[in-house]
């Protein structure tokens, strides 16, 4: 079974881990250079460590394919607003 359509079967008892739980999903082929337990202990290094930088708009560690777009502002529609105002305090601590 392949990883990613074992993963995304639309039947649920068909997928990945539905029979044999974490097991079978580690047992898979494609975890076999997996240290399960090295990930637990959180032992391993990480491959990749992007640069972080006190600019909230820095965008180095995105792909250009993203940051080359045009940036669009999405408008709310004023009765939505409206309806969003008139129920925000019930998500309130959300």
């Amino acid at each position: 079974m392949n990883f990613i359509t074992g993963l995304l079967n639309k039947e649920p008892n068909d997928r990945l881990g539905s029979k044999g739980g974490i097991r079978e999903i580690l047992e898979h082929p494609w975890f076999k250079d997996l240290d399960a337990d090295k990930i637990l202990e959180k032992s391993i290094e990480a491959p990749v460590k992007p640069t972080l930088s006190a600019n909230v708009l820095d965008v180095s560690n995105f792909d250009s394919a993203f940051t080359n777009e045009e940036a669009l502002v999405s408008v709310v529609n004023p009765q939505k607003k409206q309806k969003i105002e008139q129920f925000k305090q019930a998500f309130d601590g959300f």
